[in-house]
């Protein structure tokens, strides 16, 4: 039986301002199209991805990356309602999509770092499983890290998870019934929390160097800049990386403040009607920030 495979995308990523799995992962890439790459790459049978926060968004990227995938096919989406909840919620969305299985790996939207020869070994390793075996799991000094294969033995377990547990909290309780790989440590288990580990993995695998059209910045006074960013706050209007405030406008400016206020230096503006006209504001913007943080 084909192998399947769960791409979790829906959680709030409430240390980053904008939904993080949108950032740039290279050339027409983003984090959420990268891993579902990665599952395809690995899994040849159905790959679910389970959306949530900024759903909308998330559906669009996705759309456009597949439009002339040869695998799209296999690719399903569904929306977690109940994204909010944590992880439990999003694992039980994926697993109840899939029905009738032998089980998924279980893959997240932020680890853009693993390499596809590790990931073949886990299938192998997944293949290989004795009948009594539950899950297969690769670990940093003996802790489970994703992606991590959950056989059908424990949909039922996965049922009755709350909160923000994963499989890991599985793993724990049924680990006589797990195979584990030690992978140790290494860049293939990085993930994507804050900004300043996407900086990181970023510059690491290059793309940072992807091309991208400046911005002429403008100086503001406090005077000037304390109302707008006061009522953006108010909005909901978010931090594209740490300082920088993402706001609406009807033309596309940088404004560097001339002090600090409520822990934002920058302003950008700009029109952001459609996913198409945020997507590539954000792109384009993120890609900047990325140069300046190299130095080019």
């Amino acid at each position: 039986m084909a192998l399947d495979a769960l791409v979790l995308s829906a959680g709030r990523a409430s240390r980053f301002g904008v939904p993080k799995f949108l950032l740039p992962a290279g050339p027409g890439q983003v984090l959420l199209t990268r891993a579902l790459d990665q599952a395809l790459g690995v899994a040849d049978g159905r790959v679910v991805v389970v959306v949530g926060h900024a759903a909308e968004l998330a559906r669009y990227a996705l759309g456009v990356w597949l439009a002339d995938h040869p695998a799209a096919g296999r690719v399903q989406v569904v929306e977690n309602p109940a994204y909010a909840a944590g992880q439990s919620s999003s694992l039980k969305c994926g697993v109840g999509a899939l029905g009738a299985s032998e089980g998924a790996l279980v893959f997240l939207a932020d680890m853009p770092a693993l390499e596809e020869g590790r990931l073949l070994e886990l299938r192998r390793a997944v293949e290989d499983r004795p009948p009594s075996c539950l899950a297969v799991a690769p670990c940093e000094d003996g802790e489970p890290r994703p992606p991590v294969f959950v056989g059908a033995g424990l949909f039922p377990e996965v049922a009755r998870l709350e909160g923000d547990q994963g499989a890991r909290a599985l793993l724990r309780v049924r680990r006589e019934r797990v195979v584990f790989l030690e992978w140790g440590r290494g860049p293939w288990f990085a993930d994507v929390d804050t900004w300043e580990q996407y900086v990181r993995v970023a510059q690491a695998l290059g793309w940072a160097r992807e091309p991208a059209e400046p911005f002429a910045t403008q100086r503001v006074g406090l005077a000037e800049a304390a109302g707008r960013i006061e009522a953006a706050l108010r909005a909901g209007a978010a931090p594209l990386a740490p300082g920088v405030l993402l706001v609406p406008g009807k033309t596309v400016r940088w404004l560097e403040l001339e002090e600090p206020y409520r822990g934002v230096h920058s302003l950008l503006e700009g029109p952001a009607p459609t996913p198409e006209a945020y997507l590539g504001l954000l792109r384009r913007a993120v890609l900047w920030l990325l140069r300046r943080e190299a130095g080019c």
